[in-house]
C-alpha cells in the first residue's frame, strides 16, 4: 500500500503538500491507456457493461479487466457518461469521461482514478482548496452515500446481516429509467472551458453530492432491472485436469429491498469454452459461448476462468 500511495503522489500517510507542477510536467508511463487519452481507441479495446447508476450519470466497466492485488486494491477499467444522453446516443459518446483505470482500496475505503494523471494537468491555483491538494487528487477517502460508495460495495463485496456470505457484483440486466430533474441555477461563475470546470468534472463526489444517489423503486415490476452477484467470489475447481470450475450466483431485483430471485450454479469448462447453468436442481444443457462478449454467460465464464489476481477465492478441495 505504501508503494501505491507513493505512486499516486499523495495519500493519508504522505506529505501535506505535493509538487503538482513537477507531477504534471513528468512523463507518465502507463501500460493501460495512452497519455494524453485516446478515448475512442481505448473504448474499442474493451468490453463494457453497466456497473452503477446515479441520477445524472452511468458508470460502465470492463469486467474482463477487474483484478485485485495482495494489498486488497481492486483495479478495473471504466468510463462515465451523462444519463441525460442515454435515450439519444450510444453509451460511449462525446459527453463521456474516460475510459480510465480506477482503483479502490477495499480495506482502507479509498479510491484513486488514473484520469487525474494526464499531461497539461491544471495548475494548483485552479483547485478548490489549493492548500490541501491531497483532498482532491490521489488516494481519496470514499464518502458515504455517494456513487463511489455504491461502486465500492459492488466491487468490494456486499455483506449480509443474517449470514456470512459476501456477494460481489457480476452483471446487471437492464437499467433504471432516467428521470430529468428540474434545472437549478448554478452559482459557479466558471466558464465551460475554464480550468476549474475541467477539474470539477473529475473531482470525487463529496457529501453535498449525496442527492445524486439514484432512487430505486419500492417494489419490483416487469421492467425492473435484475443483477447477478458471485457468492463469496469463490471458484470451485471440479476437475483440475479438464479445468472444469463452478461459481455460485445469486440474482436480485433492483428494488428497494433488493428482493432475491434465485440461486444458480454456473459451471464452466475452461478448456472447451462451454458452460451450463443449474437452477432449482434443473441443469441446462451444455452450451458453447456466444460471440457476444458482453452477455452474462461470457462475463460469468471469464470470472470463473480468467486471471483476476487474488480477486477470486479458489476452493482447495479439487480433484
Amino acid at each position: 500500500m505504501l508503494l501505491l500511495a507513493l505512486l499516486a503522489g499523495c495519500s493519508a500517510f504522505g506529505p501535506q503538500r505535493t509538487d503538482f507542477d513537477k507531477l504534471a510536467s513528468a512523463k507518465v508511463e502507463n501500460p493501460f491507456f495512452s497519455i494524453p487519452p485516446q478515448n475512442l481507441e481505448d473504448y474499442q479495446k474493451g468490453i463494457w457493461i453497466l456497473l452503477a447508476e446515479s441520477k445524472t450519470k452511468n458508470w460502465f466497466y470492463d469486467p474482463y479487466s477487474i483484478s485485485e492485488d495482495e494489498d486488497g486494491v481492486v483495479s478495473f477499467n471504466t468510463f462515465v457518461t451523462e444519463r441525460a444522453y442515454q435515450d439519444r446516443l450510444q453509451p460511449f459518446n462525446a459527453a463521456s469521461i474516460g475510459p480510465y483505470l480506477q482503483k479502490i482500496d477495499c480495506f482502507g475505503n479509498h479510491q484513486w482514478s488514473e484520469i487525474f494523471y494526464a499531461e497539461n494537468m491544471p495548475k494548483q491555483e485552479s483547485y478548490v482548496n489549493p492548500l490541501k491538494p491531497k483532498e482532491e487528487w490521489g488516494w481519496i477517502k470514499i464518502k458515504p452515500r455517494t456513487s463511489m460508495a455504491y461502486i465500492r460495495t459492488r466491487v468490494c463485496g456486499r455483506k449480509f446481516i443474517d449470514d456470512q456470505n459476501v456477494n460481489y457484483f457480476l452483471y446487471q440486466q437492464g437499467g433504471l429509467p432516467y428521470v430529468k430533474e428540474q434545472v437549478k441555477t448554478s452559482t459557479n461563475l466558471a466558464t465551460k472551458d475554464s480550468a476549474e470546470a475541467w477539474v470539477a468534472q473529475f473531482r470525487v463526489q463529496t457529501e453535498k453530492d449525496a442527492s445524486s444517489v439514484i432512487e430505486i423503486p419500492e417494489k419490483s415490476g416487469p421492467n425492473t432491472p435484475i443483477f447477478y452477484e458471485v457468492v463469496n467470489n469463490e471458484v470451485k475447481v471440479i476437475d483440475s485436469k479438464k479445468d472444469i470450475r463452478q461459481i455460485k450466483l445469486a440474482s436480485y431485483n433492483m428494488d428497494k429491498d433488493f428482493s432475491k430471485r434465485g440461486d444458480f450454479i454456473f459451471q464452466a469448462n475452461c478448456q472447451r469454452k462451454t458452460y451450463s447453468l443449474t437452477t432449482n436442481s434443473q441443469v441446462t444443457k451444455v452450451e458453447s459461448l456466444s460471440d457476444l462478449k458482453d452477455d452474462l454467460p461470457n462475463v460469468a465464464f471469464n470470472r470463473a476462468c480468467g486471471d483476476h489476481g487474488v480477486y477470486m477465492q479458489y476452493d482447495s478441495k479439487n480433484k
